[in-house]
């Protein structure tokens, strides 16, 4: 209630903001509930190793999502300012091109990931036993057709964001977890441990469950939006990618910077090794998740302040929010100290997840969150030229920098890499915004 008495106002953008802060935090306790009991249900239905293999594949898979071009980001800045401009008909235009670019891109991604997957040796990727090699393709077959449909209807949950409903869009997300851990206890209870049961129950049962209430809210309350041939504008494409295409940059960086961690420690320490790292960093996660609560609605509150040109109401919200912020360090301490506790609590059995290990990852965390603080209200704003350079930068060094460090320093390596990232992207960021809301950002950093 503390973080909400920051933000006592009259004014009806903020009024919003706490309405979708207070909903984010409830919908969080239910997400995070459901989170702590999928771990162990799954890691109870396949053994750790088995689970440990999924993280790393599906991992893997998960580079998809960076190949939307951005577009979602593009969409999502374009569809606020339309609206923010009382232009309805541009608004309902961005739905529906939208949806027409990403069936065709990942129709596309669809049919060539499918043709790849005939000749691809996932034993020797993932560096496990060659007798999984048939599992392992029908498990990438799930994972793909269903993300693939996934990164189609998330545009609905983009559309949400947009619009200022950030608590609606995680609710949706939450709704599909949670049929995921239902199923995945019926399977448990039905059947024997398998890949390719967990990958449906993990990929597909939410991504069913995305599509069912997107068809259902675009025939009832977004009835208005929903997209229709009538309104695509294909002139539109460049303007959504334009913008979208910086994000998109942004994105393949991160692939790189980010997505290969999990690849690399079954590849240097095994399995296991990705089971341990995935609980511990899950469970710190705490301090991102709460703080992106916080943040996240204010994502298009900038894009509608920036359209309207109310840079004292930007500055002001930028210094609450930078208070809140403290906040991490004290989350830290408590997180830190109950970490033993909870690991055993919560995988109802021993696994070996020392305390330097939570230290450093509660760290990285805490970094993380201040670089998010920066991102998100860039990104509201459309100024993200210089977080696009940083992202590139790494995209080249990170990959081998985690490996060499990993094979010194196991989790540590991977962990020092992204905790620089953080800190160089947070740096850049305060830098930036600051010039912003002072209204003397030139050059670059106008960008």
């Amino acid at each position: 209630m503390n973080i909400l008495k920051a933000f006592k106002t009259d004014d009806i953008r903020t009024k919003l903001a706490q309405k979708n802060i207070l909903l984010l935090f409830v919908n969080k306790i239910f997400a995070a509930f459901i989170s702590l009991q999928l771990i162990p249900a799954t890691i109870g239905y396949v053994d750790s190793s088995q689970y440990g293999i999924w993280i790393a594949l599906s991992s893997l898979v998960s580079w998809m999502v960076f190949f939307d071009f951005g577009l979602t980001h593009g969409f999502r800045n374009g569809f606020a300012i339309a609206k923010a401009r009382g232009d309805i008909l541009l608004a309902k235009q961005y739905i529906a091109t939208s949806y027409a670019i990403l069936t065709v891109i990942f129709s596309i991604i669809l049919v060539l990931s499918l043709i790849i997957n005939q000749w691809l040796s996932w034993s020797s990727i993932l560096g496990v036993d060659k007798s999984l090699d048939d599992i392992l393709h029908k498990v990438f077959i799930i994972l793909v057709i269903f993300f693939s449909i996934q990164m189609v209807f998330n545009l609905f949950t983009t559309l949400l964001l947009a619009d200022q409903k950030p608590a609606f869009s995680a609710m949706i997300v939450t709704a599909g977890q949670f049929f995921a851990l239902v199923v995945i206890y019926g399977l448990t209870f039905f059947t024997d441990g398998s890949l390719v049961n967990l990958a449906f129950a993990l990929i597909g049962v939410p991504a069913i469950t995305l599509v069912l209430i997107t068809l259902f809210f675009f025939k009832t309350k977004f009835k208005e939006y929903a997209p229709s041939l009538k309104n695509i504008n294909w002139g539109l494409s460049k303007s959504i990618l334009g913008l979208g295409g910086k994000f998109f940059i942004i994105q393949l960086s991160m692939l790189f910077v980010f997505q290969f961690a999990n690849f690399i420690i079954i590849r240097v320490m095994g399995p296991e090794a990705v089971t341990t790292y995935t609980i511990a960093y899950r469970y710190f996660s705490i301090i991102y998740i709460t703080m992106s609560i916080v943040f996240l609605p204010f994502w298009s509150a900038f894009s509608d302040a920036y359209a309207k040109n109310e840079l004292n109401w930007m500055r002001s919200t930028y210094q609450k929010l930078s208070q809140i912020w403290f906040f991490t360090i004290l989350m830290f301490a408590v997180l830190l100290f109950l970490s033993p506790f909870v690991y055993r609590y919560w995988l109802a059995k021993e696994l070996a997840i020392d305390f330097k290990l939570s230290l450093v990852m509660g760290i990285n965390m805490i970094i993380l969150s201040r670089a998010n603080l920066y991102m998100l209200c860039l990104n509201g704003i459309g100024k993200v030229f210089m977080q696009m350079m940083v992202y590139l930068v790494f995209a080249f060094i990170a990959i081998p920098l985690m490996y060499v460090f990993t094979k010194h320093w196991g989790y540590y390596g991977i962990i020092a890499v992204t905790s620089l990232v953080y800190l160089c992207q947070a740096i850049v960021g305060h830098i930036q915004l600051r010039m912003i809301l002072k209204d003397k950002d030139y050059g670059i950093w106008s960008k």
